[in-house]
């Protein structure tokens, strides 16, 4: 074997070491197109299976989009893995329909299409291998920098992305195709490739071959520009997630603690806040729009996704702005399980205890209740249009609106708040109390308190 193609080897085994792309003994489901990418890393990763012990499978999408050209490919893909003994599996989908009718740009569900048929055929702990090389990271770099991205997006593409690996992001396309020559291997072309017609075809088609004359190795250059910003990258990550985790509080995080984040920290606070929240990627303008929110210390903004991003008291409020749910579940004095995963408890106290605690504590005992105004029939549930409640020591009955609206109780927060409803009564509301015909009096024979646990 010549030494050229023996450095492409091992820059691509490297890679698979370096980040713990294939542990000994899994399964990996790689992508194959038919091009020389893809036909290189299925190559390829047949002979490592050999040595690892790795199982193999293939699997090809026709996108119903090139029509005859498609169909040749598949039949190509079919035709090597059946001289090749690899299993493989096909999927026939109509990206254009799908798109259409979920709104989704065609190269945006077409990815949504691989990836989902690629995580179907994913038995436990398997990985998913795509073709993507140092060619198409550097591609990346450049199509993110004409949208202004931040250092994430001058990334390019993770080798890694939770079970996603990519063994070829070490090699350019050039290297890709000698490796091919030097083992006879056919590929097909994707005639699309060759069209100015989309924005990264104009970029490798036409920014990339000027940048080479300035820097042969402008790809090169560019994998050390995307290892330096993902360690800087990280590092701040790591430090947002530190800060973020001393900024919670009660269904959102502290402003203080928000605003002592220098402002690189705060945009990656955010992006991490957010994503817990829902699964959604913001650009720049919508971190820089959240940030400018906390400054501010007031208002509101959506962000992509739909999700709520809000600002009320000193807190930072992050939800998905969809229409609250009613939930309504039966109590058990052993622990009531709440449809967002917390757990709503009740302890007895004794007279001595709850003495002991007006001694010592000085507390408001929102928390307490008269466990004898606890009937047989008892839910717990959240709000509903109508519902009034007689807070104790208030002398007046007011509406829940009003009620939330005096505490100044975020929006989102409102259908979260639990309370319990006894004979048709609401009797106690999370931090707010127990109602006037449930509270704790010095003739209270039976004091519970409430308490309510996160997941």
């Amino acid at each position: 074997m010549n030494d050229p193609i023996l450095n492409i080897e091992n820059k691509i085994e490297r890679v698979i070491v370096r980040w713990g792309m294939l542990p000994q003994g899994c399964t990996v489901v790689v992508g194959l197109s038919g091009g020389a990418d893809s036909l290189a890393l299925t190559h390829f990763l047949l002979k490592y299976a050999n040595t690892h012990h790795i199982h193999v499978i293939a699997a090809h999408i026709n996108h119903g989009l090139r029509g005859m050209e498609a169909d040749s490919d598949e039949r190509f893909v079919a035709d090597w893995c059946q001289k090749n003994a690899v299993d493989l599996k096909i999927l026939h989908a109509d990206v254009r329909a799908l798109a259409a009718e979920k709104s989704e740009g065609l190269e945006e569900c077409g990815r949504n299409v691989r990836y989902a048929f690629f995580r179907s055929l994913c038995p436990e702990n398997a990985k998913i291998a795509t073709a993507h090389t140092l060619s198409d990271s550097a591609e990346t770099v450049l199509l993110n920098l004409t949208k202004g991205a931040g250092t994430r997006g001058l990334r390019g593409i993770p080798p890694v992305r939770e079970n996603i690996v990519r063994p070829l992001i070490g090699i350019t396309r050039a290297e890709v195709e000698a490796y091919c020559e030097f083992y006879g291997l056919s590929y097909v072309t994707d005639s699309t490739n060759l069209s100015k017609d989309y924005a990264r075809n104009k970029i490798r088609l036409s920014v990339i071959p000027v940048l080479k004359e300035v820097n042969p190795a402008f790809e090169s250059a560019i994998l050390g520009l995307t290892e330096h910003l993902t360690e800087d990258d990280e590092f701040l990550t790591a430090l947002a997630e530190k800060y973020l985790t001393g900024a919670k509080s009660t269904g959102g995080y502290r402003l203080s603690n928000l605003n002592s984040m220098p402002q690189p920290v705060l945009v990656r606070a955010i992006a991490i806040a957010v994503g817990q929240a829902a699964k959604v990627r913001l650009e720049s303008r919508h971190l820089n729009a959240v940030a400018e929110l906390i400054h501010a210390g007031n208002g509101s903004v959506t962000v992509a996704g739909g999700i709520q991003c809000t600002v009320q008291g000193n807190t930072l409020f992050i939800t998905e702005n969809k229409i609250q749910e009613l939930w309504n579940v039966p109590f058990y004095p052993n622990g009531t399980v709440l449809p967002d995963g917390r757990t709503l408890f009740i302890t007895i106290l004794t007279k001595k205890e709850y003495e002991n605690r007006c001694e010592f504590n000085n507390l408001l005992f929102n928390n307490l209740i008269n466990y004898d105004t606890i009937s047989s029939i008892t839910y717990v549930r959240n709000r509903r249009d109508g519902d009034f409640f007689r807070p104790a020591g208030r002398g007046v009955t007011k509406s829940l609106k009003k009620l939330f609206n005096e505490a100044k109780l975020a929006p989102m927060l409102r259908g979260k708040a639990a309370m319990l409803e006894s004979g048709g009564t609401i009797i106690w509301i999370e931090g707010f109390g127990a109602s006037q015909d449930a509270c704790v009096t010095n003739n209270t024979q039976n004091i519970a308190e409430i308490k309510i646990k996160e997941s």
